[in-house]
C-alpha cells in the first residue's frame, strides 16, 4: 500500500498530471478565444518550475547525480534543454523516449482542450 501511494504522489506522476490538466485548460481557453486571467499564467509558471525542480531534485538523489550549482536559473531560462540533457545523461537512449512522451502529453492535452472547446458550441 505504501509503495502504491508513494508512486502515485511521486514528483514525476504529479508533474505529468499537472502538465495534462494545465495544458488542457490552456487549450480550452485558446479554442474558445478567451484570454486566461493573468493570475493563471503566473500560477502556471511558478507551479511548473516548482514541479520540474522537485522532480529533478528527487531524481538527482535517487540516481546519485551531482546537481548544477544554480538549478533555479537553468530551469527558468532553459528548462527544455536542461531536462533533455539530464534525461539523456542519466538514462541514455531511453531518455529520448521520456522526452517524446512529455512532449506528447504537453501538446496532446492542449489539442484535446482546443478540440473540446471548439465542439461544445456546435453541440448546443
Amino acid at each position: 500500500m505504501t509503495f502504491t501511494v508513494s508512486r502515485i504522489f511521486s514528483p514525476a506522476a504529479l508533474l505529468y498530471s499537472f502538465v495534462l490538466i494545465a495544458q488542457f485548460a490552456f487549450g480550452f481557453y485558446l479554442g474558445g478565444h478567451i484570454e486566461p486571467p493573468p493570475a493563471v499564467n503566473l500560477g502556471y509558471s511558478l507551479a511548473f518550475l516548482w514541479a520540474v525542480g522537485w522532480w529533478l531534485q528527487k531524481d538527482n538523489r535517487e540516481r546519485r547525480v551531482a546537481s548544477v550549482y544554480d538549478v533555479g536559473f537553468f530551469l527558468t531560462v532553459a528548462w527544455p534543454i536542461v531536462m533533455t540533457y539530464y534525461l539523456m545523461k542519466t538514462r541514455g537512449a531511453r531518455g529520448i523516449l521520456y522526452v517524446l512522451v512529455f512532449i506528447g502529453a504537453y501538446v496532446g492535452a492542449a489539442l484535446v482542450g482546443i478540440i473540446l472547446s471548439a465542439t461544445i458550441p456546435l453541440v448546443r
